[in-house]
């Protein structure tokens, strides 16, 4: 992909009639990622989301270095509590979580068919109109996220609802090698998530929009 333009390689190898095997096949997609932007535009929106995903987790990281009042309060609001456990647990997830979003590449974010992408092994859930993404936890050090028809038209950044940089924070805390999350509930508001915690402080720590929340929060905009 030239940066400056939409032209792709397919192939670097011309092809002649002197040999019968010179020929390549090349299968081109030319389907825009997402219907409403170009994938020129789909990589720059996927990379500006990235890295603001980044810098909240960096931040994360410094406020929880100081485990202080404010930060187990805020602790308490996704998890429910801010205990030993719930410590330990987010000491470990929060630098791998890093790891992985720095690891994502637009490449790596592709778009969900019913064919189901060669990039994934495992089968995710169909594209049902209201889900953003999903990820193969078989597959999670390819750092490989399919994204839905929704995740086109999720903002950018603005954190009070539904946003990009809250769905690549949300898909990476599943992978195996991060905090292997689960969907136990979802949720857009700090309200919701608040209620989930204290209704089940016992599983909050594993659930993926806890774990966001708890990252990015849901009163702000990073990016627009």
């Amino acid at each position: 992909m030239n940066e400056n333009s939409e032209w792709v390689t397919v192939h670097d190898a011309a092809c002649t009639n002197t040999d019968s095997d010179s020929c390549v096949d090349v299968v081109i997609n030319t389907t825009p990622i997402c219907p409403n932007m170009s994938n020129r535009q789909f990589t720059e929106a996927v990379v500006r989301a990235r890295d603001a995903a980044i810098s909240l987790i960096k931040d994360r990281i410094v406020a929880f270095s100081r485990w202080d009042i404010g930060e187990q309060t805020r602790a308490k609001i996704y998890f429910g509590r801010a205990d030993q456990e719930i410590r330990g647990i987010l000491a470990g997830g929060l630098p791998r979580l890093l790891a992985a979003v720095q690891e994502l590449v637009p490449e790596k974010i592709v778009r969900w068919d019913s064919g189901l992408n060669r990039n994934l092994t495992c089968a995710v859930v169909p594209d049902n109109g209201s889900n953003h993404a999903g990820v193969c936890k078989p597959d999670s050090a390819n750092r490989v996220i399919a994204i839905y028809s929704k995740f086109c038209s999720d903002s950018l950044g603005e954190l009070f609802h539904a946003a990009k940089v809250k769905v690549l924070i949300h898909e990476c805390t599943h992978y195996t090698d991060t905090f292997n999350s689960e969907d136990i509930a979802y949720g857009d508001t700090e309200m919701g998530m608040r209620i989930f915690a204290m209704q089940n402080p016992d599983r909050a720590i594993r659930n993926a929009d806890s774990l966001t929340g708890y990252i990015a929060t849901f009163d702000r905009i990073v990016i627009q």
